[in-house]
Order: structure tokens, then sequence, then C-alpha cells
């Protein structure tokens, strides 16, 4: 069985194949921090969150007004946001996490998604269906943040968004007014973990960006530069990621030292 790379890995492995290297090959690692548990935290939130959209869309026995949905998405998410920290309780006072910060900024970054989920479900009310006919029949189905992997590939990852109708749609959400070609790979790797889940061709996807989308096609000689650097990934050695650490890029990593000494 291959060894699983995360796609992250592989836009990383472009921007620096040496700190890669580092972490993955030598297992050079730091301590978990606070923005390091956050992420971790906001990961559980959106998993649990998936999993009972189902029960959620399934326990709607009337036509409801779309705010009235949308209530319901943003309470099932309160309600999984406090669960996650009572549960994480200890890692919230080791890491000083403010709750109510982390909180706001899960609802914040949750609230286009909960908008696409809302509208999928008014819509396929006006078409009659309700309860179990209700999920079974809607569409478009979301996911946010899903998590896939495939041991055939050998790849793995989390994906912002799927879109999941007749096409199936990979977002990649980025906070930047920029895409780059590094995303462009990101996607195609989504796609391919797609096309495995689903058995179906993964032939675009969406970088959305400071509220503008742009459409990517995702052609075999994307999803073929993803395999291939995988497969580097699993085969680098300290002469392949060897990288001077002359570039400004490197000032600000966190491996700068322990790859000056190891140089």
């Amino acid at each position: 069985m291959k060894k699983l790379v995360n796609i992250t890995d592989i836009t990383a492995y472009l921007y620096c194949p040496r700190k890669i290297y580092l972490r993955i090959v030598k297992g050079m690692s730091y301590p978990p921090n606070e923005k390091m548990i956050i992420g971790r935290l906001r990961h559980e939130v959106f998993d649990i969150f998936n999993k009972n959209e189902e029960i959620l869309v399934s326990g709607i026995k009337s036509n409801l007004p779309e705010n009235e949905i949308g209530k319901l998405y943003e309470t099932l998410l309160d309600n999984i946001i406090k669960e996650t920290l009572v549960l994480n309780n200890y890692l919230i006072r080791k890491f000083a996490i403010n709750e109510e910060d982390f909180s706001k900024s899960v609802k914040q970054s949750a609230h286009p998604e909960i908008s696409l989920r809302t509208l999928a479900v008014k819509n396929t009310l006006n078409l009659g269906f309700l309860g179990q006919d209700l999920w079974k029949n809607l569409k478009p189905k979301y996911h946010t943040e899903l998590k896939l992997e495939s041991s055939e590939l050998g790849l793995k990852g989390r994906i912002d968004r799927v879109k999941i109708e007749d096409e199936i749609l990979p977002y990649e959400v980025k906070t930047r007014d920029k895409v780059y070609d590094s995303d462009k790979i990101q996607l195609a790797g989504y796609a391919l973990l797609l096309e495995s889940r689903f058995n179906k061709p993964v032939n675009r996807g969406i970088i959305e960006f400071l509220g503008k989308q742009e459409n990517i096609i995702l052609d075999e000689k994307l999803k073929s530069q993803v395999l291939d650097i995988a497969e580097k990934i699993r085969n680098l050695t300290e002469e392949t990621a060897f990288t001077p650490s002359s570039f400004s890029k490197c000032n600000n990593c966190e491996f700068k030292k322990d790859c000056d000494e190891s140089l």
C-alpha cells in the first residue's frame, strides 16, 4: 500500500521541498501551538456538522420559510461548537484559547455554507418533499471541510467545500486576492480523491476568494502532476530536497534553524 500523502504537503512541496523533507523524512516537528489546536477544533466542529445534517433535514415536516431553515442550521452549529469546547476543555485551558473568539470565527466562516444549504433545502421543500424524502431528494448537497483518503491513490486531504449534484464540484476557499498554480494542483488532488470516492469524473473546480469565484479546468495534466509530486515526496532524499536557505521566504520558517544546521 502506498504511503498516504496529504494534498497540502504537495502544494507545500512546490514552495519548499526541504521543509517537507525535514518534517516527513527526518521527523522534525514542533509542539502544538494555539493556531494548530484551533484548526483541529474547527475540523472537529465541521465533521460533526456534516454528520448531523441528515438528521436536521429529515426532521423538517413542513414547508418552512427560508429564515427558519437557516435558524435550524445555526442552532445546530451553535450546539456543536459548545459541545466541542466542553469536550476539549483541557486543550482550551492549556492553550488559553478564547472561547468567544473561537465561536465567532467558526460561525463567520460557516455563514456562507449555511446559506448554501438553506437555499438547497428550501428549493427542495418547494418541490413537495418532506422528512426523509426531503433528505433523499435534496439537491445540491454540500459538505464543508470534507475529509477523504484513498489507499489506491496514496492521497488524503480535507476539501473546503464540496457540492454534490449531477456534477461533483470541489471548492477551495482562499483569503487572498490571487490564484496560484499550486491552488490549481491542490484542486486537482481533491478531484482525484472525489473521483475515487464517488466513481464519477471531476473535471472542474472552483477557487473562491474575497467574494469572487474562478472556474478551474482540472485536466489530466494537472491530475498527473499531483500523482508525480506525491511520488517525489515518498522518495525524498537529502539531495532531492536541497534548498538554499538564503531565500527571503526562509526567514519566517519554523524550520529555519534546523534547516541551516543540517546543511
